[in-house]
């Protein structure tokens, strides 16, 4: 449960060792290669260079290729996985198999090629009903399509807009041109059409009079016989292509059997990437290569091993403190505190020389979370579903995290649950309220008889609000004092003693001080001189503080900044604890707005009852999921996280075999 310790590896090899020393670091999964920061340009480093990409972009392109075909697939042939399917397990030997490798390449060239075979045919189908639309309007008409009529009376395929008042063009043509007829044809949603017959010497004369209704001819090259003729014959081979379509989408369901070789050699390929971009970090010669990078301290032996059997020279060392902004960060913690390290990430990685903050904010996390929650019901359901997804979908990375961690949450909510008798808020009392069983179930019963908990709860966030709120404070100042001792243990450590006594410590005692003079003076009964004696520790702490302000100042300057730091400590601390009132209110929250919709159903009878506090409490169980987490976190990454947390770090990212669609499983 700490930061794990890192060591800085250099490493000189024989350039023809290169691919299988890579891939031997791959299997071991513990050296992050970083590109050394030198200027390759500079002259003192001629003769250096970098690895080719050439096998890099190969690999993209495979990678492409088999996701492409992938997609493909999932279109024309969906995989039947289903929510908690297992993942297939294969060795590190059957992953990098390059016969099964070639295989699955082929298949995705398949694939692609069915696909491809699919569009074309698809498009000939748009292309020929485009044109059996355009043939439509002149299927009514007995006239071959490539009919232009004689010198003397030629014969024209004109349109005009869809709108247009047909008769009054007829009599526009009769009474401007005459010897001249218009046969309508049909229409669409645009135009209408109709063939213009006339004599050629008053031809001009009939466009003349069409011009201003907007007629235009129209072209109808490549076509021969009549309209009606044709559409048949495009129907035929649209029938013919749609058969060829459906063969084609049944070879691409039939290829849906080469779906589980794809996955894996999607896998392999990221493989092949990941070892490139690594490669690419590497500085070479013609014939040798060198490599940087960091490794965790506890896998030095068996890096070593591997090392030993290459020709090759290394160093590690530990970092230099100039170096520690450089060390990658691989936080090291135990299956309770381990899926914390997904929220950790999404706020930054902390200092390589600070804390782990996974086993300090974890219990926090899970406390807060169930505090706000407390509700058995809910928790049953957080808790049995998350561990039913993990036991049967085996999730990895990020989603196992979340589900590990909703787990414990859901264990907590029902901790809590106990303490306040919430199950799905007051169901149960109104369930047995209802069916007339309230006074014969044993447990606890409220003054007007009605049946409360199976024991008397602890509190309840809506009759007890002022002790609700008092805990909420109580487990804020808990809290901020871990993190205030945490900033202290840092301070330490790194010798800054005299900001820990000044700063954290005299906080400590100007806090403490002043509950313990409140208390001894406010409160009945408190033994006599408790209020002398919590103004005592207060004024030392203040003299503490002043004390380090005059010190770093190293003048009566140090007096401003003294009631400055004062001004801001106090506003702060009283504002974050103030902050701690949202566990509070998110309790309440959940509370009420269970009993509301459970009292709802409860006046239409039972059934309506059960039926609007499942729907009820399942979407106040969504609200609360969200609302929980958002303000848990918000807690953690300002409240608690402003008092110590070093961020800056990176992340350690070895290069090692991660799978999407397979898990590895140890060779026999």
């Amino acid at each position: 449960m700490a930061i794990v310790k890192m060591k800085r590896l250099r490493l000189l090899a024989l350039r023809p060792d290169r691919e299988e020393l890579l891939r031997q670091l791959q299997s071991l999964g513990c050296v992050e290669i970083r590109e050394p920061a030198i200027d390759l340009s500079a002259p003192e480093w001629e003769g250096l260079g970098k690895p080719d990409h050439s096998g890099l972009e190969k690999a993209r392109e495979q990678s492409l290729l088999l996701n492409g075909a992938l997609d493909i697939l999932r279109r024309y042939a969906p995989a039947k996985d289903g929510l908690f399917a297992r993942r297939p397990e294969v060795t590190e030997g059957e992953l990098f198999d390059d016969e099964v490798y070639a295989q699955g390449l082929e298949a995705a060239r398949q694939v692609a090629q069915a696909e491809e075979a699919q569009a074309a045919k698809g498009a000939e189908r748009s292309k020929l009903l485009t044109q059996k639309a355009s043939l439509a309007p002149w299927s009514c008409l007995d006239v071959p399509l490539e009919e232009k009529g004689t010198a003397a009376v030629p014969v024209h395929f004109c349109s005009v807009p869809g709108r247009t008042d047909f008769a009054a063009l007829e009599a526009a043509v009769d009474e401007n041109a005459g010897l001249a007829q218009l046969i309508r044809a049909g229409s669409d949603r645009e135009l209408q059409y109709f063939l213009l017959i006339c004599h050629h010497s008053v031809l001009s004369a009939c466009y003349e009079a069409m011009r201003p209704f907007g007629a235009s001819r129209v072209t109808l090259r490549g076509w021969e016989g009549t309209a009606a003729a044709n559409i048949a014959l495009l129907d035929n081979r649209i029938a013919a292509l749609d058969r060829e379509e459906e063969q084609c989408r049944a070879g691409l369901a039939a290829l849906g059997e080469k779906r589980d070789v794809l996955r894996r050699c999607v896998d392999r390929a990221s493989q092949e990437i990941s070892r490139g971009e690594n490669k690419s970090r590497l500085i070479d010669t013609d014939a040798a290569f060198v490599l940087d990078g960091w490794l965790p301290a506890e896998n030095q032996g068996e890096l070593q091993k591997v090392l030993g059997g290459f020709q090759c020279a290394w160093e590690i060392a530990e970092p230099t403190p100039d170096e520690y902004p450089q060390v990658p960060i691989k936080l090291k913690n135990n299956p309770v505190t381990a899926p914390f390290t997904a929220i950790t990430e999404m706020y930054a990685m902390p200092a390589y020389d600070t804390v782990d903050p996974n086993p300090l904010m974890a219990p926090f996390f899970i406390l807060f979370f169930g505090f706000m929650m407390n509700d058995i019901g809910y928790g049953v359901l957080m808790a049995l579903g998350t561990a039913f997804f993990l036991a049967k979908a085996r999730p990895k990375g990020g989603m196992k995290h979340m589900m590990s961690m909703f787990f414990m949450c859901g264990i907590s909510s029902i901790f809590w649950g106990c303490l306040t008798g919430s199950f799905f808020g007051d169901f149960l009392s109104k369930l047995f309220d209802l069916t007339g069983a309230a006074a014969a179930v044993p447990g606890y019963h409220d003054a007007a008889g009605s049946f409360v908990w199976f024991w008397k709860p602890l509190f309840t966030p809506i009759n007890d609000t002022i002790t609700v709120m008092i805990g909420s404070m109580i487990l804020g100042v808990i809290q901020v004092f871990v993190g205030m001792a945490v900033s202290v243990s840092l301070k330490v450590r790194h010798g800054q003693v005299l900001d820990a006594v000044t700063q954290e410590m005299a906080w400590w005692c100007i806090l403490i001080g002043a509950a313990i003079a409140i208390c001894g003076s406010a409160v009945a009964g408190m033994p006599a001189g408790l209020g002398t004696a919590g103004l005592v520790i207060l004024v030392l702490g203040a003299g503490l503080s002043l004390a380090g302000c005059l010190i770093r100042a190293k003048s009566l300057l140090g007096l401003g900044s003294f009631l400055w730091d004062a001004y801001n400590s106090i506003s702060g601390y009283f504002s974050d604890i103030l902050s701690y009132l949202r566990l509070m209110a998110l309790m309440m929250a959940g509370s009420i707005i269970a009993s509301v919709f459970n009292t709802l159903g409860s006046v239409f009878g039972l059934v309506p009852f059960i039926i609007v506090a499942i729907i009820g409490n399942t979407l106040n169980l969504v609200l609360n999921l969200l609302g929980c987490y958002v303000h848990t976190m918000r807690l953690q990454c300002l409240e608690f996280f402003g008092r110590f947390y070093q961020d800056g770090g990176k992340a350690f990212r070895p290069l090692a075999v991660e799978t999407k669609y397979v898990d590895i499983k140890e060779e026999i």
